[in-house]
């Protein structure tokens, strides 16, 4: 991947990854991390388990869950209103993230805010890293992201790119509810072999029916992020 790519590749690559969402209009929305899709009664026999095997282990909510969840929204900025943004996000309960090769990995969560009066269907999320992060080397990092305070960890795909791609990588699409929130964690580790960096990694919130092909219909999502650093491992 190079630092110069262009926005007419990014927009070939996203049509064809078949990130298919949908919106407020009525449309199914696509399915979450781990959801089959098919809810209807008696659809489906229940899950087996081979007798004898151990239950998943879930992790423990993150110890500032409670205080980050009474957070209030942040209001749509200026920049948001000219981008067509619809949902405004928040991270904490620090400020920003530092991970260590081969250390132990960091956890951060991400309020994404409706700011309408109307449920929007099948929002879904994708993270992102300048190029430069590590000097234009691969960052080797590994990022998970749950629904807070206890689901689920899901891998997540970063995109390392100076593009903006809101659709690269996206999942774990869910219905936002009219002016309601969403909390999501997100589980960052470096490789024993990560080279130092330093930026910010952006959470973009695409919307359902985002068109890859026009950029400013992409903005009506939602942006926004947290700082990040890869120590050194010297």
């Amino acid at each position: 991947m190079r630092a110069a790519r262009r926005w007419t590749g990014f927009a070939v690559a996203a049509a064809g990854a078949a990130v298919l969402l949908t919106t407020a209009c009525g449309r199914p929305s696509a399915p979450a991390d781990g959801d089959t899709g098919n809810s209807s009664p008696g659809a489906s026999a229940p899950a087996s388990r081979t007798p004898g095997a151990p239950a998943a282990v879930k992790s423990p909510p993150n110890p500032g869950f409670a205080d980050f969840q009474a957070k209030p929204c942040p209001r749509l900025t200026e920049a948001d209103r000219t981008n067509g943004h619809l949902i405004t996000t928040v991270a904490g309960p620090r400020e920003g993230v530092t991970v260590h090769p081969g250390g132990e990995p960091q956890t951060v969560l991400v309020k994404l805010c409706n700011t309408t009066g109307e449920a929007l269907r099948g929002i879904a999320l994708s993270a992102q890293v300048e190029w430069n992060y590590a000097g234009e080397r691969q960052p080797e990092l590994t990022v998970e992201r749950r629904e807070a305070p206890d689901g689920d960890w899901h891998p997540v795909e970063l995109a390392v790119v100076n593009d903006y791609q809101p659709l690269t990588g996206a999942s774990g699409a869910r219905d936002l509810p009219a002016d309601g929130t969403r909390i999501v964690e997100y589980r960052i580790s470096a490789a024993e072999d990560a080279p130092a960096g330093s930026g910010r990694l952006s959470i973009h919130a695409v919307r359902a029916d985002a068109d890859p092909f026009d950029m400013e219909d992409m903005r009506g999502g939602g942006s926004g992020g947290f700082p990040l650093t890869t120590a050194s491992g010297n």
